[in-house]
């Protein structure tokens, strides 16, 4: 039963790592996995088996998630985009009592500051900050076009970097940022195409692609650990700021992922449901805790 939870984890974890708006890293905070995985990232190169051992039912549902569930993501978004993104809302703030706890039952070795002002301004930091991430939706820029070349190679490091640092750091939408500096679409294309072209045995097509990508996946690696660390860090030493912190990330969710709905999406029945899909998620991530 573990090791089924933990796959439907990573599966929600990689789905969510593809839609705008939602942060990935929140939800394995709001399932009770993300100092785990953490964990797992940071000890790979010194408790290798147990690290892999840890980390494979996860990269399993995370993969399945983003490959096998994109489409049906996307069309559930496009078709039912008030139902289905209140369900996102449901599995973050199902693990809010989970957050809450450690948040207000800090560990002896915990160094976070004990003044209220301290953290609530944790809080407020986070909350403020990325609100303003969220409804900076609408500012996408144009999207580029992929090139082969040392300067695009550095460049696409350095946005896996980056990238792999939004998916790691909580209540940041990675897709939203690579929208807004017009790099989604591009490696959205690339890796579909990529894919199809393996499964093809396209192998001109898989060459063509794989150079343009390899940088942008030695950046995800490079930025994975560094940012592990430097989470590890922080949730191992200040634990009680940072989940305050976490606490305005989720605060802030319902902007982050309710913003751009259109205004006609908001009818009574599909208020409804939607409050249904929101009511039935969070008591599913409550169970998966249980569980």
């Amino acid at each position: 039963m573990d090791y089924l939870s933990e796959i439907i984890k990573g599966v929600l974890i990689g789905t969510a790592n593809i839609l705008p708006g939602v942060s990935g890293g929140t939800l394995a905070i709001s399932m009770g996995v993300y100092e785990q995985i953490l964990r797992a990232l940071t000890h790979l190169h010194k408790e290798t088996k147990k690290s892999l051992s840890t980390l494979f039912p996860y990269i399993l549902g995370i993969i399945g998630g983003i490959v096998g569930l994109s489409f049906t993501m996307e069309y559930l978004f496009d078709t039912w985009p008030l139902q289905t993104n209140l369900a996102f809302l449901g599995l973050i703030f199902g693990g809010l009592p989970g957050v809450l706890k450690k948040a207000f039952r800090p560990q002896p070795e915990d160094r976070s500051p004990k003044s209220f002002s301290a953290l609530s301004a944790a809080f407020f930091a986070t909350l403020v900050v990325t609100t303003a991430l969220s409804l900076m939706k609408g500012s996408q820029g144009q999207d580029v076009v992929l090139e082969t070349g040392i300067f695009p190679a550095i460049l696409l490091f350095f946005i896996g970097v980056m990238s792999a640092g939004t998916m790691v750091v909580p209540g940041i939408s990675g897709t939203m940022i690579l929208m807004m500096i017009g790099y989604y679409q591009p490696l959205l294309s690339a890796i579909n195409q990529t894919l199809l072209a393996l499964i093809l045995a396209d192998f001109s097509t898989l060459l063509k692609n794989g150079i343009i990508l390899f940088p942008f996946a030695l950046g995800l690696m490079a930025g994975f650990y560094l940012f592990a660390r430097l989470m590890e860090t922080l949730f191992s030493r200040y634990a009680r700021v940072t989940y305050c912190a976490v606490l305005g990330l989720m605060a802030s969710s319902p902007i982050g992922i309710l913003a751009g709905i259109p205004g006609s999406c908001f009818t009574a029945s599909a208020v409804g449901v939607g409050i249904f899909c929101f009511v039935l998620t969070l008591l599913f991530v409550v169970w998966l805790e249980r569980g």
